[in-house]
């Protein structure tokens, strides 16, 4: 595995430990950050095993899902990641677990069911660790608690701490937290926290954004006046998001998550801008505050997600820089010409674009657009234009076909890709 984790890297979160609550927000340290990633599939198909072997070499480590809970109905819902134990043990140097609660509004008591079926899931998850003889570096507890719970949901980590010790013990924070005076005592229940930076806006605002690289900048500096080391869990994804007439969030659609809508939803597209987070990543790696310890990506590159980064994207991410934009045109076949768009680039691209073909001293005989694109004549031009309203995307290294020319002669084509604003 390539690790991005400097000896001073480490010792900057050591420095951290020891000023902890001293509110030295000015100290700052330069230099690579440790970057691991979140595996957050139930399912561990054929892909999210890949997945994990690929992750291990280039990440610093993995935190794989282990189950979540929904504790809001009349009975607690389970829904365990079928976890390959075997492989998780070949291809995973560095993994952590995670624990995940659904929104719940309480009650949070140290006595009663929701809080026990937590607990014994946790103690099942760890144990079917040790059974595998996976060793677990760190255990994370992921709860968007509502700010005025705070202080109750403080009880549910008292009794998880002695479940998950002496595994590290994580949770995930909201920024909205920062503000209360309850942070400070509930993040001394436990051995670190990740400070989340992004999420799908719970009403369909004209600014509502995944992320916002200003605010991210902001809610860092804000942690680090606590003086106590965190992360900072940054988005690869694109979701749907589907508002009622309320403007209020109904429910959004990931990888595999495909809600129904009723009708009259508003549907509202967001995703993970690149170019912003590159330049957020090369901020603090020149630059930050001394208790940002690690980058967290949410999540893992996996080859049946469409919804998600590839590797090369978040490869260019992670080291701070904008992924390469490169779209070109092939020709294969001299009569038919068979005509493709080929992405050569690092990063996704919508294929918003018009591909015109032009040629000398032939005549056309017969053509075609395939599915996705329609094709217009002038003189001896051919222009394909995408049929799709919000276009077609095209990952990294991937090829679509757009159609074909067929000529009375053997020809040359001139090609041109412009922008279909």
């Amino acid at each position: 595995m390539t690790s991005v984790t400097s000896p001073l890297t480490k010792l900057a979160c050591i420095a951290a430990l020891a000023f902890g609550g001293c509110h030295r927000s000015e100290q700052t340290i330069s230099g690579p950050l440790r970057q691991r990633g979140y595996l957050w599939q139930r399912d561990w198909t054929p892909a999210v095993v890949d997945a994990l072997g690929e992750a291990d070499r280039r990440l610093d480590g993995v935190v794989i899902l282990g189950a979540e809970i929904h504790l809001a109905g009349k009975k607690p819902e389970i829904a365990k990641a079928t976890i390959d134990w075997d492989v998780a043990k070949r291809e995973g140097e560095h993994l952590a677990l995670a624990l995940r609660v659904a929104p719940f509004a309480g009650p949070f008591r140290s006595d009663d069911a929701p809080v026990q079926v937590i607990v014994d899931l946790a103690k099942q998850l760890l144990s079917d660790a040790r059974a595998h003889d996976v060793t677990l570096e760190e255990f994370q507890f992921d709860f968007d608690c509502a700010q005025k719970n705070l202080r109750s949901y403080r009880t549910w980590l008292l009794a998880l701490k002695p479940i998950v010790q002496p595994t590290r013990f994580v949770i995930t924070v909201l920024p909205a937290w920062l503000n209360d005076s309850a942070f400070r005592k509930l993040v001394r229940e436990v051995d670190g926290y990740v400070l989340q930076v992004h999420s799908v806006p719970i009403s369909a605002g004209t600014n509502a954004k995944l992320s916002d690289a200003r605010l991210a900048r902001e809610w860092v500096r804000k942690a680090a006046r606590f003086g106590i080391p965190f992360e900072v869990a940054l988005p690869t994804y694109r979701c749907a998001a589907g508002y009622g007439p309320d403007g209020r969030l109904l429910s959004v659609a990931m990888d595999s998550v495909q809600p129904v809508w009723p009708p009259g939803t508003r549907v509202l597209e967001f995703g993970a801008n690149a170019d912003e987070i590159a330049a957020l990543v090369s901020d603090w790696q020149k630059t930050r505050p001394l208790q940002l310890c690690e980058l967290i990506w949410y999540r893992v590159p996996i080859a049946t997600d469409k919804r998600n980064w590839r590797w090369p994207t978040l490869a260019a991410v992670m080291a701070g820089r904008p992924p390469k934009h490169q779209l070109t045109v092939r020709q294969e076949g001299e009569n038919p010409i068979d005509l493709s768009i080929f992405n050569a680039g690092e990063a996704d691209e919508q294929l918003n674009a018009n591909l015109s073909a032009t040629w000398n001293g032939a005549g056309l005989t017969a053509s075609d657009a395939l599915a996705g694109w329609n094709m217009n004549l002038e003189n001896s031009r051919a222009i394909f234009r995408v049929t799709a309203s919000r276009g077609l995307r095209l990952p990294p290294g991937a090829t679509r076909r757009i159609g074909w020319l067929r000529f009375d002669r053997t020809t040359t084509l001139e090609t041109e890709l412009s922008t279909n604003k």
